[in-house]
Parts: C-alpha cells; sequence; structure tokens
C-alpha cells in the first residue's frame, strides 16, 4: 500500500504542476528548481534514517556468526520436524500426542535434546514404524504405541522444564530490577 500512496502523490503532483505551469508560465522555472531542492533534501533524509550498518570487520564477522547460527537452528527444525511428520505418515498420532508435539515444536523445546532425538530416539522409532508396517501391523502395535507415549513424555517433561527455566529467569530478572531500584532511591 505505500507504493501506491507515494504513485498517488507523485501524480496529484504531476497534476499540480501542470496546472500551474498552464496558468502561470512564468513561474514553472522557479517551481522546477523548487521541486529539485525538496527532492534532493528527501533524499538526504531518507538516506541517513537507514539502518545501522557499520562497515567493521568484527561487525560483519558477528553477523556471519549470527546468520550461521540461524541457519544451524533452522535445518535443525526442519530435520526434527521431518522426523515427526514421517512418523505421523506412517503411523500417527493421537489427538493429546499432536497437541502435544505441536506445542514441542512450536516453543522448539528441544534444544538440549535435540542430539538424543534425531540421531537416537526418531530414528528408532521410524525403523520400528517402517519394520511394523511390513509386517502389517502384527504383534508390534503395542510397543510403537509404547514408545510413542515416552516420547510425548519426554516432549512434556522438556516443555515442562523449559517453562520453569523462563519463570525462573523471569523471576530473577523482576528481582535484579527491584534491587536496581531500591539502590537509585
Amino acid at each position: 500500500m505505500p507504493a501506491t500512496a507515494e504513485l498517488l502523490s507523485f501524480l496529484i503532483g504531476i497534476f499540480a504542476a501542470a496546472l500551474l505551469g498552464s496558468f502561470f508560465p512564468a513561474w514553472m522555472p522557479w517551481i522546477a528548481i523548487l521541486s529539485l531542492l525538496l527532492a534532493a533534501a528527501l533524499w538526504w533524509s531518507r538516506r541517513k534514517s537507514g539502518k545501522f550498518a557499520p562497515k567493521s570487520k568484527a561487525f560483519k564477522e558477528m553477523q556471519k556468526i549470527r546468520k550461521k547460527q540461524e541457519r544451524i537452528a533452522e535445518d535443525k527444525h526442519h530435520h526434527i520436524n521431518d522426523q515427526i511428520d514421517y512418523i505421523e505418515s506412517r503411523w500417527g498420532y493421537t489427538q493429546e500426542q499432536k497437541r502435544v508435539i505441536d506445542r514441542f515444536l512450536r516453543q522448539r523445546a528441544y534444544t538440549q535434546m535435540y542430539n538424543r532425538l534425531s540421531a537416537s530416539l526418531l530414528p528408532q522409532l521410524i525403523a520400528l514404524v517402517d519394520h511394523c508396517n511390513q509386517r502389517e501391523q502384527k504383534g508390534c502395535k503395542r510397543e510403537v504405541s509404547r514408545r510413542i507415549r515416552e516420547l510425548t513424555l519426554l516432549m512434556k517433561e522438556e516443555l515442562r522444564r523449559k517453562k520453569s527455566q523462563s519463570e525462573e529467569s523471569f523471576e530473577v530478572t523482576l528481582e535484579v530490577y527491584d534491587h536496581l531500584l531500591r539502590d537509585g532511591k
């Protein structure tokens, strides 16, 4: 929408200039000079109000590190999500398990246990699900269900742990602020 508003303003300006030019042709050079000065001032003010982007090597290195960390976190998220989606498509979850897993993924609560999940628990569960599907789910349905239940219990525990850590962090922050406010008086 901002582009439409800018285009509309531009067209109104052209119309106003044409109208002034038709009634007062002697003023046209002065209007042109004034509009050129105003355009230069506008360009100069917008050029300065851009984002903060220092040119130092240290800042550029920090930006590279931050982008790399974000890319790694996103890759981890996709990897875990793909494994969980594969299990869901091949076996399925109950509604409650699905809610827990969705909350677990949405909050990215797997950061502490990513290696354990991606290298051990989920691949073993995928192998078991594939094996049971090959045998047409005879004799191992109970085992797969038990493992999925254990996995969701582990996820619930990790969600609780993350929530308690964030609450503790919030309480510590409040205590620090209270202490600083008391000392400031």
